[in-house]
């Protein structure tokens, strides 16, 4: 590595004093050999230029230096192109952070990253409506459409950074166990066989991490990014069953006992509202994208990521669900 690039989000929920972070941070990489360049985002959506721009000047890598918002919209910015993501923790969950076992302390994980390889790994894909036009977005950590959507678009939005992780949970439990989620159809291609199947669900999560974390660390066990599938879960209606049945088979380890959930290996797969009055929201790493139809895919090989080299992107379960 020779050059890099820090994008910060400024609005990180658990940096006190950022000047003297940034500060840090670009001297670690300095002290290493690496011309490193540090930018602070502005406005929502602007890590997506700026990574697009360092990969188009020649930097090796580009940190997104935030929570998994920022990871995502650095990576919107990268997918195609031959500069490396790497990831420093400052949002309030950071998934995708603590699944590649990297330090919540920022320094030290970007100080681990140096001795990390870059590895190209297939990312997600996404493509949906809005505005009325098709949009293409990428995702690295999950993709989801239903509660999970919903949870997004009602109780976080614009205020991620100010909610702790208990709140967080709180509100998600609270939100999943007492509202009432219409069915959408489901219809994924089993990686498998390539046959198309339907279903029927109240809910959809498709995970590219091992481990969301907290009280969903358990809804979408056995996927990384290393995967050249997708790893998608259905829970089946009525919601009033399956999404109390899905946490609670899950919490004990029971998810393939769970008659309300199907889990499926696929590799691509479409949901679409039952009826046209059924607003069903979705979301990508934890960023609302508006609702139903959605149509998802693996693209493969489509990011080069820093990865440790001996244990690429395993997952610290013990340490994650503290």
């Amino acid at each position: 590595m020779h050059r890099a690039t820090l994008v910060i989000n400024a609005s990180a929920g658990r940096s006190k004093d950022l000047r003297t972070l940034v500060h840090a941070m670009v001297q670690t990489l300095e002290q290493a050999g690496i011309q490193a360049n540090a930018i602070l985002t502005t406005s929502a959506g602007e890590a997506h230029s700026i990574a697009a721009d360092a990969a188009a000047m020649g930097c090796d890598a580009v940190f997104a230096c935030g929570g998994d918002g920022t990871v995502h919209e650095v990576l919107q910015g990268l997918v195609g192109t031959k500069a490396a993501l790497g990831v420093v923790p400052l949002g309030t969950a950071n998934a995708f952070a603590r699944n590649l076992g990297l330090s919540l302390d920022p320094v030290k994980a970007l100080q681990q990253q140096l001795s990390f390889e870059s590895r190209a790994i297939s990312v997600g894909e996404a493509r949906y409506a809005a505005e009325g036009s098709e949009v293409t977005r990428h995702f690295i950590v999950m993709a989801g459409a239903g509660p999970d959507g919903a949870l997004v678009y009602r109780l976080l939005a614009g205020k991620r950074s100010k909610l702790g992780r208990s709140v967080y949970y709180a509100h998600s439990l609270r939100l999943f166990l007492t509202r009432s989620f219409p069915a959408f159809r489901v219809d994924y291609r089993r990686s498998d066989s390539g046959e198309w199947v339907e279903r029927r669900g109240v809910g959809i999560i498709c995970s590219r991490v091992a481990n969301l974390g907290g009280i969903f660390s358990r809804l979408a066990t056995g996927s990384s990014a290393n995967e050249s599938d997708l790893l998608l879960s259905i829970v089946k209606p009525p919601a009033t069953i399956g999404l109390p049945a899905w946490f609670a088979f899950s919490h004990v380890r029971l998810s393939t006992q769970n008659p309300w959930l199907e889990q499926a290996r696929v590799s691509e797969f479409r949901c679409t509202p039952l009826e046209p009055n059924h607003r069903i929201h979705a979301e990508l790493d934890g960023e609302w994208i508006g609702h139903l139809p959605i149509s998802v895919r693996l693209l493969p090989q489509a990011i080069s990521l820093l990865m440790p080299k001996n244990n690429a992107a395993k997952v610290r379960n013990k340490r994650f669900a503290n």
